[in-house]
């Protein structure tokens, strides 16, 4: 790691004509392309904005907020790397379809929260603390129950299916 970190500094020296700043962001990050594109708008004179005008970044679970200097009218905009839905029609509870969507999978997987943070740590990519991972895994939760309930009631339904068609045979065995 120590020699990926040399690397990454070297690399950044010799870059003279990017600002300083461009270098607080660091790793990997998921993002919704096409949502970011569609953020990466002034908001005073919708000049498109570049990433290498960063100045911060908030992050919460793998939704991240980036606070991006317009170069033209000097206006800070605050860009979305991805879209957010509402939980239980509750308009100030809001929550990332990207956490979402890799918390399901790894539930669906079943990784937990450490699990999950293995695989992102060989990635260099920002972990997820084990409270919001609880708190999208209890979103998550009732979809998972409800999809295996249905399946249930659907193998129950085929096996009686077949029991009925083969009732016969099923008796001449007995």
């Amino acid at each position: 790691m120590k020699i990926v970190n040399s690397l990454r500094e070297k690399k950044a020296t010799k870059n003279d004509n990017k600002p300083a700043e461009s270098n607080l962001i660091e790793g990997p990050r998921l993002v919704d392309l096409k949502e970011l594109g569609k953020n990466l708008r002034c908001c005073k004179c919708d000049e498109v904005l570049c990433l290498d005008n960063v100045s911060d970044e908030t992050r919460v679970a793998f939704h991240s907020t980036l606070k991006v200097n317009c170069p033209k009218c000097n206006v800070v905009t605050l860009v979305s790397t991805g879209k957010c839905h509402r939980v239980n029609n509750n308009n100030r509870t809001k929550r990332s379809d990207i956490t979402t969507g890799v918390v399901l999978g790894a539930v669906h997987a079943g990784y937990g929260c450490s699990g999950l943070n293995k695989i992102l740590a060989c990635v260099n990519m920002p972990l997820i603390s084990s409270k919001i991972f609880k708190r999208y895994e209890r979103e998550v939760g009732p979809a998972i129950e409800k999809a295996a309930q249905e399946s249930c009631k659907r193998a129950a339904s085929e096996e009686r299916q077949l029991v009925l068609n083969n009732i016969e045979k099923l008796c001449e065995f007995l």
